[in-house]
C-alpha cells in the first residue's frame, strides 16, 4: 500500500524528470545517432561515471534506540532528502503510530524491531556493494551515450517490509528525483524463506536473485526516460510501446542476457526465439491486433506465469507471460533495421502504428 501510494505520487508529480527527458531528447537528437546493429555496443570508454552506493539500510537499522532522537537526527543529516520519503512511502511508521495510538518514537522502535531480522539477512547477503557499483558504472555509460544530459543519480540501498500488494515491487528498484533506491530485501535469492509462495509464485521468485539488481536498476531509470503512456492504446500499440522499454534497456545493457530484461527462464527464452513465427501467426489468426478490449490486451501484457492462449507446459518451456512486450521488441528491431538513419530518440518518438506499418514484421 505504501509503495503503491509512492507510485501514484511519482506518476502525478510535475517535477524535473519530465523536463529532463524533453531536454535529453532535444540535445541527443542533434548530437547522436543510434548504433545500427542492435547487438553491437557503442564505444563508451571515454565516458566517465562514478557511482557510490550509500548504505541507508545500515545507517537506519543500526540507530541507537536508547537515544533514538539523536540517532534519527544523524540519519536525517546524512540523508536529508530521502529519510522523509522513506517514512512517507516505504516504512509505515506513522500508520503504526496511528493504528496503535502510540507516539512516533514508540512506533519507530516497534518497526525497527520487526524489520531487523530481515535487515540482518540482507547484511549477510550483501556485506558490500562493490559489484553493484561496478555494474551501475559500466551501464550508466551507455545511458549517457544515448542521453548526454543524464546525470549519475544518488544511489542508496534500503530495506523495508515485503509488500506483495504492489506488483511493481517485484523489481525491487525505484528511480525518483535523481535518486536510485535499491530495496535489497527483494534480492535475497529465490529460495529465501520469507518469500511466501502464495504471494510470490515461482515465476516471480526466480527474479529475486542478486544478478537482477543492475538490470532492474536500469529498468527503473528507463521508466523515467520513457514512461509508458499507452494505457488507452490498441493491443499491437501496447505491445510496441512496452517493447520500446525493453529495447531501450538492451541499449543500456549490451551483453546482458535477455532473460534479465524479460524475466523469462532459459527454457522460455529459447522457446520464444524458436517459435517467434508461430507466435506471430497465432496472433494474426486469432486476435484483432487493434482491439481495445482490456481483457484481451491483459492476456498478452502484464506479469503472469504463462500466456493462457499460447502453448505452455509444466516444465517451464512454452509461452511465458508478458509476451506482448517481447513481440513489440522484435517489431522495433525490424523497424530499426529498415530505418538505419534514425537515432534512438527518433525511434522512441515514432508512433507505434507507424513502427508497425513500416517494420513489415513477418518472422518465420
Amino acid at each position: 500500500m505504501i509503495v503503491q501510494t509512492f507510485s501514484k505520487f511519482r506518476n502525478n508529480s510535475k517535477t524535473k524528470p519530465a523536463l529532463f527527458v524533453c531536454c535529453c531528447f532535444l540535445v541527443a537528437t542533434t548530437l547522436l545517432s543510434s548504433c545500427r546493429n542492435s547487438d553491437a555496443a557503442p564505444d563508451v570508454s571515454a565516458i566517465k561515471t562514478d557511482v557510490t552506493v550509500l548504505r541507508f539500510d545500515k545507517d537506519f537499522f543500526t540507530m541507537d534506540t536508547t537515544h533514538l532522537q539523536q540517532s534519527l537526527q544523524a540519519v536525517e543529516h546524512k540523508y536529508p532528502a530521502f529519510l522523509s520519503l522513506y517514512f512517507k512511502f516505504f516504512a509505515p511508521v506513522r500508520e503504526i503510530a496511528e493504528r496503535n495510538n502510540i507516539p512516533f518514537d514508540a512506533a519507530l522502535t516497534e518497526y525497527l524491531r520487526f524489520i531487523r531480522p530481515l535487515y540482518n539477512t540482507v547484511q549477510q547477503k550483501f556485506p558490500n556493494t562493490g559489484n553493484i557499483e561496478k555494474g551501475l558504472e559500466d551501464h550508466f555509460r551507455y545511458i549517457k551515450h544515448y542521453f548526454p544530459l543524464f546525470q549519475t543519480p544518488v544511489v542508496l540501498t534500503s530495506v523495508e517490509s515485503l509488500n506483495p500488494e504492489n506488483p511493481g515491487e517485484i523489481y525491487g528498484t525505484t528511480f525518483y528525483q535523481d535518486t536510485l533506491i535499491i530495496s535489497l530485501q527483494m534480492f535475497l535469492g529465490r529460495d529465501y524463506e520469507a518469500y511466501d509462495p502464495t504471494q510470490y509464485p515461482a515465476y516471480l521468485r526466480r527474479r529475486f536473485e542478486p544478478e537482477y539488481i543492475v538490470p532492474n536498476s536500469i529498468r527503473a531509470i528507463v521508466g523515467e526516460l520513457y514512461p509508458d503512456s499507452s494505457q488507452s492504446a490498441s493491443l499491437v500499440e501496447r505491445m510496441i510501446e512496452n517493447g520500446k522499454q525493453w529495447w531501450l534497456m538492451k541499449k543500456f545493457l549490451p551483453g546482458t542476457p535477455d532473460s534479465l530484461i524479460t524475466g523469462y527462464n532459459t527454457q522460455q527464452t529459447n522457446w520464444v526465439a524458436k517459435e517467434e513465427g508461430n507466435i506471430w501467426g497465432f496472433l494474426n489468426q486469432n486476435e484483432n491486433l487493434f482491439t481495445l478490449e482490456q481483457a484481451t490486451i491483459q492476456g498478452y501484457i502484464g506479469e503472469a506465469p504463462f500466456t493462457q492462449t499460447l502453448p505452455h507446459g509444466n516444465n517451464g518451456e512454452g509461452a511465458p507471460g508478458n509476451i506482448g512486450p517481447w513481440i513489440g521488441w522484435q517489431i522495433i528491431k525490424k523497424f530499426e533495421e529498415r530505418n538505419d538513419k534514425l537515432s534512438v530518440q527518433q525511434i522512441l518518438r515514432t508512433p507505434a502504428k507507424k513502427i508497425f506499418a513500416e517494420a513489415k514484421y513477418k518472422p518465420k
